[in-house]
């Protein structure tokens, strides 16, 4: 287990989502076995879980969540450019990235999503998540542009299967932010 801490609050895989943990608590991202959990999108839910996100049986929701020591802002995410049998896999209204911040850091999971003006209006997070394999989520070369954009401290690049679209992704973005992969 790779688990980054920054000022005192926790990050770390949790198979194909995230797990932060701060104040006694952790909330899961597309994972289960926290005290919360969230889902970016609904084939990202794992079945029997209870938490908040656009799944069936549970509404999308609007503003932000105060779970815990968690405060938890959806960001829309979705697909501009990415298709698949003529259709965007991730429709707009279709999922949620989330801004967590906890302890007085924040942490920015983007989920399933294309460089979006959504994706560009969150600022300065001290830690970016952000999807780097390209297909239904960013490329390398959009994620970089994303660390450019959003200005984090630390990027942490996941949804990738292939080693160098890692590589590709550090070499670009490494001068606007550490590049930490869990």
């Amino acid at each position: 287990m790779v688990r980054l801490i920054y000022r005192g609050v926790g990050l770390e895989r949790e198979g194909l989502g995230f797990k932060i943990a701060a104040g006694g608590s952790s909330l899961c991202i597309d994972a289960v076995g926290c005290s919360y959990a969230v889902f970016t999108h609904s084939h990202h839910y794992v079945q029997g879980a209870a938490g908040y996100g656009p799944v069936e049986g549970l509404k999308p929701i609007d503003g932000e969540l105060l779970l815990g020591p968690f405060r938890v802002k959806p960001i829309p995410a979705y697909n501009i450019t990415k298709r698949i049998g003529g259709s965007a896999p991730h429709p707009k209204g279709s999922g949620y990235g989330y801004l967590v911040e906890a302890a007085g850091v924040k942490i920015y999971v983007a989920g399933d999503t294309d460089l979006t003006p959504e994706v560009v209006s969150v600022k300065r997070p001290d830690i970016f998540a952000v999807p780097i394999g390209g297909g239904s989520v960013m490329t390398p070369e959009e994620a970089a542009d994303a660390v450019m954009s959003v200005k984090p401290a630390i990027a942490v690049p996941y949804h990738f299967s292939d080693r160098r679209q890692y590589a590709r992704f550090r070499d670009i973005a490494q001068p606007y932010a550490q590049i930490v992969l869990l």
